[in-house]
């Protein structure tokens, strides 16, 4: 394991330490949701409104206080931007506030459900998961530039969750979502890891591609892009949800954190693909 990527794990692990354990001078935090981390700040959802705190738990700050849910806060590139979904419309919507505080801007209006993913690498646009798409069945992932406008659809099929390179060559994306509380769900709905080269557009599916095993296929969402280009996912492939990771380029994924009482849910990979946090 490099230097590289065994930062990826510590940090993940010294973050996640905000969410479930004591510190010496408050109790622990309860019910904080879909965190994500960038500059030693971890932006989370708590009670249906959006927070910022420092990476070990200390200085919290409400930057959103609406009686509609916001949850999915995203770091952009720079950290000076915070992306979520709410649904103070009637339905999940995309907006943006400063990291600061401020007043939060829609970017979305369609009356889908607009669910947060990542922004792109160059920080002009967020990539979010609809049903804004034609097909009577699934949609591709889209995007929204943060100045306004028509969202876009990626060249794709189906896209349920995604994360762009740090680069911007590929997207390691799920086709379809999943359930985290379907635990050690087997059927044909598993959903895999694939990824796209946005210069030929070809997509390559990673996990569970051998269908002579397909007794053995689990469930493998959440794909985000490590510093290392490594794509990290979470997996029941050890019968309960684990970080795990897998080259672009495919083959055995190699295991990277080891819960053995209850798994991981939602994890999300800092913009620069060094940390990672998530909840457990």
């Amino acid at each position: 394991m490099s230097t590289r990527q065994i930062r990826v794990f510590l940090f993940s692990f010294m973050a996640m330490l905000f969410f479930v354990a004591v510190s010496a001078q408050a109790e622990p935090i309860k019910f904080a949701r879909y965190p994500h981390i960038s500059g030693g700040k971890i932006a989370f959802s708590y009670h249906g409104d959006i927070w910022i705190a420092n990476e070990n738990g200390s200085n919290p700050q409400r930057l959103t206080a609406h009686i509609a849910r916001d949850i999915y806060p995203r770091f952009s590139p720079d950290g000076k931007w915070i992306a979520f979904s709410s649904d103070r419309m009637g339905n999940n919507d995309v907006f943006i506030i400063p990291a600061e505080g401020g007043e939060p801007r829609q970017l979305t209006f369609a009356t889908t459900n607009d669910d947060v993913l990542y922004w792109t690498p160059d920080g002009k646009g967020i990539i979010f998961a609809t049903s804004l798409g034609q097909r009577t069945w699934g949609s591709p992932l889209y995007i929204v530039s943060v100045s306004g406008g028509l969202p876009m659809p990626m060249d794709m099929d189906y896209g349920a969750a995604g994360m762009i390179k740090q680069d911007g060559s590929m997207v390691a994306f799920n086709r379809f979502g999943f359930r985290y509380w379907r635990k050690g769900y087997k059927g044909n709905a598993n959903t895999d890891i694939s990824v796209q080269d946005l210069k030929t557009k070809k997509i390559t599916q990673l996990t569970d591609t051998d269908l002579k095993q397909f007794r053995n296929f689990r469930q493998d969402a959440n794909p985000m892009w490590g510093a290392d280009g490594q794509i990290y996912f979470m997996s029941e492939r050890d019968d309960l949800f684990n970080i795990w990771k897998i080259s672009p380029s495919g083959g055995n994924p190699a295991q990277v954190t080891f819960h053995k009482k209850d798994g991981v849910q939602y994890p999300g990979m800092s913009p620069d693909g060094k940390v990672m946090v998530y909840e457990n």
